[in-house]
């Protein structure tokens, strides 16, 4: 069961050349974002290195891509718990997330006619270690900057 292909869009995880922006427009999407920066670029880096990098794949998107695209924030990635060998996120620290939310924002204040939505991943994705939930390390970090950047509007 598990060897037959169930995705008819192509579109899964780096597995297609075929997505651009013709492809987006024939499925008939009206707008497109990231789930995971895991998805698009080198994870086994220092968050500030990933942003440079994401940033980049913002601006390429929103300039080759005819529909709206709204940008993504990850919180970081290790899936080391499941799998021996894994990339893994440094330094993705509370402070390093409060600065690309306010990369995204300022991204989508540069486009005010679209919806300002920007979509964060994830509140609870453990075994990632990208979650916004308090816990032992950085207790509240992750929903501080949130509240920093988005109600403080620091």
């Amino acid at each position: 069961m598990w060897n037959i292909n169930l995705n008819y869009s192509g579109v899964d995880s780096n597995k297609s050349d075929k997505i651009g922006n013709d492809f987006v427009n024939d499925l008939g999407f009206t707008s497109t974002s990231h789930y995971q920066f895991c998805h698009f670029t080198n994870v086994n880096e220092d968050y500030t290195k990933i942003m440079q990098n994401v940033q980049q794949e913002w601006e390429r998107i929103d300039r080759e891509f005819t529909i709206p695209y709204y940008v993504h924030v990850s919180i970081g990635w290790d899936n080391s718990p499941r799998f021996r060998e894994s990339a893994v996120t440094r330094d993705n620290t509370p402070s390093n997330f409060a600065d690309a939310l306010r990369a995204a924002r300022d991204f989508v204040d540069r486009h005010p006619d679209r919806a300002p939505l920007i979509t964060v991943n994830s509140w609870n994705e453990w075994t990632e270690t990208s979650y916004l939930q308090p816990d032992n390390v950085n207790g509240y970090g992750y929903l501080e900057a949130v509240k920093q950047v988005f109600v403080d509007g620091k």
